[in-house]
């Protein structure tokens, strides 16, 4: 990258680091600090909770998977987007009534306080996780762009995202996502804009690049699985929204990390309105990261790549970020480097302030902490983000899943037996809080063996899709809880149960 791309991205990094220490300037607790005061306005709670979902899985991985294949992806936004209507009808309506600051409160009130720990502490890791991997990703990319060893890259970025979540707090977090969901939707359609300009000077116009994309298969989004393995595959739609509603029954009913926004937004109607605004805004979103992929599918039949492979599975991995390096002219360069970085630090700060709030609500509610003791909390999540990503470095090496499923798939080792745990408080009469705890870790031990299948039982290939691992982990969870005898009768007024 040159000096001007340079310039540009440096001008990004300050103008969030300074966002974060003028949202941090008003705080004068670890409360106010963690939940923004409760006074966040529903309209920038849509970007946040979009910026969220948008991390470079989503900007580098999607258009990998439409480069590769085809808009199969999109379906899985029908089923996410089904979620968000029943996680806003029922689970954040209920979560308000009870005044909750964290999702976990739920379960104390419903189950007792072992199973709220219990769960807890599954959120916590199954968030590192997840965000670990999106900073792999998110570092392939920079090390590519910016000439860095990945190593340096994912340090760079875990600091980033860590210094202005210390500096702000939850308010941070949302005022920078509306600058950053700004940025990375500008930056992806500036690459779109670009190498359609491209096409245009070779003599291919915009009806020959939809013709052929056509005629390849690429648009195309419905799959109904006719042939295929629905268990093995995660391509057919049936199976697609079924995962989708899962796994967003999981990251916005259980996971604190979108939970947070939706508790502090400054009316319950907000907060539900937000949120499935959020759903109807991720079909124009995730299209623009496919056009990326599908544009630079038939810029490649065409002209030449200058630099840079498209054979092997590693080149189709680094196929928007070696476009970006090597096609882009400087400035413009910067710009949709600036929106990688964006997708990349956006989530970021939303699990260290998520972990930060579980950690001191849920699993150290007795201990006050102070402003201080908060950041350096947030400063602790940093560095295990940086342990997982540097984990995923390898895992990559001995996995042929594209990014975006990497991610996916990475995220329902835990949320499996934290859904199915919601799903017994909600669905069940009151169970002993120590057998839930048990059908909490059965579901998580489950989770693993269904991410780890194809490695613990020597198989070339999966045989069982990420897609399915949040449904049948979740399920046997509840059936587990099923077996769990009733708690014993409470005196009135013992129980904060709702009916």
């Amino acid at each position: 990258m040159g000096w001007l791309d340079w310039t540009v991205v440096s001008a990004y990094v300050a103008l969030i680091v300074g966002v974060g220490m003028r949202a941090g300037r008003g705080a004068k607790s670890a409360d106010a600090h963690l939940r923004a005061d409760r006074d966040l306005p529903a309209w920038a709670v849509v970007f946040s909770v979009l910026a969220t979902e948008v991390s470079a899985a989503t900007y580098i991985g999607v258009p990998e998977s439409a480069f590769s294949t085809n808009w199969n992806y999109l379906q899985f936004a029908i089923g996410a987007l089904i979620g968000k209507i029943i996680v806003g009808t029922v689970l954040v309506r209920l979560y308000w009534r009870l005044n909750l600051p964290t999702a976990y409160g739920f379960l104390a009130a419903r189950v007792g306080p072992r199973t709220q720990r219990a769960t807890a502490i599954a959120f916590v890791c199954g968030r590192l996780i997840g965000s670990g991997v999106r900073t792999f990703i998110a570092a392939v990319a920079f090390a590519v762009v910016a000439q860095v060893d990945i190593f340096a890259a994912i340090v760079g970025i875990c600091c980033i995202a860590t210094l202005y979540t210390m500096l702000g707090g939850l308010k941070a977090v949302v005022w920078t996502d509306v600058a950053q969901g700004s940025i990375f939707f500008i930056g992806a359609a500036t690459a779109v804009v670009f190498a359609m300009l491209k096409l245009n000077d070779a003599g291919i116009g915009t009806s020959t690049v939809i013709s052929e994309a056509l005629e390849a298969g690429k648009l195309q989004f419905i799959n109904l699985g006719a042939g295929e393995d629905w268990l093995a595959s995660h391509k057919p739609l049936i199976v697609a929204i079924i995962g989708g509603a899962f796994l967003t029954l999981a990251t916005h009913g259980t996971c604190q990390e979108n939970v947070q926004h939706l508790l502090n937004v400054r009316t319950e109607k907000g907060a539900v309105r937000s949120l499935i605004a959020s759903g109807l805004f991720t079909f124009p979103i995730v299209g623009m990261f496919l056009s990326v992929g599908t544009v630079l599918w038939v810029y490649h039949q065409h002209l030449p790549a200058d630099g840079y492979g498209i054979a092997s599975k590693d080149d189709v991995r680094r196929i928007f970020p070696n476009f970006i390096m090597h096609v882009m002219p400087s400035g413009l360069r910067g710009l949709v480097f600036a929106g990688l970085f964006a997708a990349a630090v956006a989530s970021l700060g939303a699990t260290i302030n998520a972990v930060a709030a579980t950690w001191t609500t849920d699993l150290f509610p007795k201990r006050a902490m102070t402003l201080r003791g908060v950041r350096m909390l947030m400063a602790g999540c940093g560095v295990a983000l940086l342990g997982i990503a540097l984990f995923f470095v390898w895992w990559a090496t001995q996995s042929s899943e594209d990014l975006v499923n990497i991610a996916l798939s990475a995220m329902t080792i835990l949320y499996g037996g934290i859904l199915g745990t919601f799903l017994c408080a909600l669905m069940l009469p009151r169970r002993r809080d120590g057998g839930v705890v048990i059908a909490l870790c059965v579901g998580i031990i489950v989770g693993a063996t269904l991410f780890f299948h194809k490695q613990i039982f020597g198989l070339a290939e999966a045989r069982i899709a990420w897609p399915w691992f949040i449904p049948i982990s979740s399920t046997l969870t509840l059936l587990v809880c099923c077996l769990v005898p009733r708690a014993a009768a409470q005196p009135d007024g013992a129980s904060a149960r709702t009916q």
